[in-house]
């Protein structure tokens, strides 16, 4: 028997209710095996779930079960959940704590090591009790947090989702409602310094969406669609939009939310309806007549209900209708003027980042240029050190040469020793002229930063004199033509 061992109960934990814990371990100081390990190793919930595994209590819930509530439910339930890493590690501590020989489970899938476990679970009865026990207070914690989450969504009172036309039609009919027209109005107006600095104070006026939300929460308020057969079927009659038939109250925040996502939809129908020549094709969104009807345009009758898609619904024509006829539509879609705007026109190249394959190639020619330079340089001044070089040789010969001449008494020899000395006076005439010329290439190259700040600008290159003496000798002969 191993000496983590304890002497088993008459009864088995895995049945044994959590309340009675307590009665058939009564010295709580018992440290077992699966407490100290799990202390040590930083108290993860992942690794607290895997030492559950095969557990039950007395309710017959499995101990360590992430797929049952409340774990299911947890935003962070990844963290909980133990990977097939920490059951590894749980099948080996159990074979050791047992005294078995240890599986070769490294490559094992999740699934087979779960059913290991199941089968194979904790049997010292300490540890069936702490792990029981911490496992416990865990699930508390966790069913805790879910009850508090749910109470609080309860309390804020959330709206149902609105799947019908009667909540958007009243919405439109409250934030185009006369008692509200200038707070709509001055909706984008900016504000002067002292009312930015009072938007948060209690004593501020209402914004437009919080009156529009204490006009549509009105119970007393009574709204009433307008009949417009010819824009869609649903208008065909008048549709009774009374705060009885609403799904529950809104918010300013709501409402924001919904007008927003009508005047984005409304803008992408005018625009489609422009574009088709109902509007003549020629009206851009900064026109003033931008998306109006006309009496001119209703001779084939209304057919803006042909631009509706799936994603948009009948409401939207609603809100084009109701803001053309009364002289607002530009308000209800404050576009944006291209003048403040970056577009394709105004902003025509494109300043993104560069990417790191450009980059990369950018680098790569620098560096080739570098080199380039460089080997180009050392291969200048090794032609020039070699020339020097070929140059002090010959004329190091020639001094010998000449000295031989004068030192020789026959006439022959005198020829021969002369002829040597014009071979050599030539070859350090050529070389010496090989080192003027790269001397003038030197003179070619184009000056350096410094250099320019020194002496301005370069001027023309002039060759075989000097450019102050040239310019003095022009001007005396332009004064002595005049």
């Amino acid at each position: 028997m191993s000496v983590f061992d304890d002497t088993p109960a008459e009864r088995s934990f895995v049945d044994i209710p959590y309340a009675e814990l307590g009665a058939v371990h009564p010295d709580a100081n018992v440290v077992g095996p699966t407490e100290r390990y799990y202390k040590c190793s930083g108290e993860k919930a992942a690794e607290l779930m895997a030492m559950g595994i095969g557990l039950k209590t007395g309710d017959l819930r499995e101990v360590g079960n992430v797929e049952e509530e409340p774990y299911c439910s947890m935003k962070l339930k990844k963290k909980v959940t133990p990977t097939q890493k920490h059951m590894v590690e749980e099948i080996r501590r159990r074979c050791i704590l047992e005294g078995v020989p240890e599986c070769k489970c490294k490559s094992w899938e999740k699934k087979k090591c779960i059913v290991w476990l199941q089968k194979h679970p904790i049997t010292n009865t300490t540890d069936i009790a702490f792990v029981i026990k911490e496992e416990k207070r865990f699930f508390d914690l966790v069913t805790k947090a879910l009850l508090e989450k749910t109470d609080e969504k309860k309390e804020k009172g959330t709206t149902p989702p609105w799947n019908y036309s009667e909540p958007y039609l009243r919405l439109i009919e409250c934030m185009l409602d006369d008692s509200i027209r200038q707070l709509f109005l001055d909706m984008h107006r900016m504000g002067e310094r002292d009312e930015l600095d009072a938007r948060n104070s209690e004593n501020r006026p209402e914004t437009v969406y919080e009156a529009c939300a204490r006009l549509f929460n009105d119970p007393d308020h009574e709204v009433m669609s307008r009949c417009l057969p010819d824009l869609h079927f649903t208008f065909s009659e008048v549709i009774d939009c009374s705060f009885e038939n609403m799904p529950g109250k809104v918010t300013p925040d709501e409402v924001k939310r919904r007008w927003g996502d009508s005047r984005a939809k409304l803008i992408k129908i005018i625009a489609k309806w422009e574009l088709s020549g109902n509007g003549f094709g020629q009206r851009g969104v900064s026109d003033d007549n931008f998306g109006h009807l006309g009496d001119d345009m209703l001779e084939c009758g209304d057919n803006r209900a042909n631009f509706l898609d799936s994603q948009t619904k009948e409401h939207i024509l609603y809100l084009w209708h109701v803001a053309d006829e009364a002289q607002i539509l530009k308000n209800v879609m404050s576009v944006i003027s291209e003048s403040c705007a970056a577009t394709s026109e105004t902003c025509s190249s494109v300043s993104g980042s560069e990417n790191a394959v450009a980059r990369r190639r950018r680098t790569d020619e620098r560096a080739l240029g570098f080199f380039r330079a460089k080997m180009g340089l050392a291969m200048h001044t090794m032609s020039r050190a070699a020339i020097f070089k070929e140059l002090r040789e010959s004329q190091e010969k020639l001094f010998e040469a000449q000295l031989r001449v004068m030192e020789v008494t026959s006439e022959e020899l005198s020829e021969l020793w002369m002829g040597r000395v014009r071979y050599l006076e030539a070859n350090v005439k050529a070389v010496t002229e090989c080192l003027d010329s790269l001397a003038f290439e030197d003179s070619l190259e184009p000056p350096s930063k410094k250099q320019k700040k020194k002496r301005g600008a370069p001027g023309p290159l002039v060759l075989g004199g000097d450019s102050d003496s040239d310019s003095d000798e022009e001007e005396e002969a332009v004064n002595e033509e005049e």
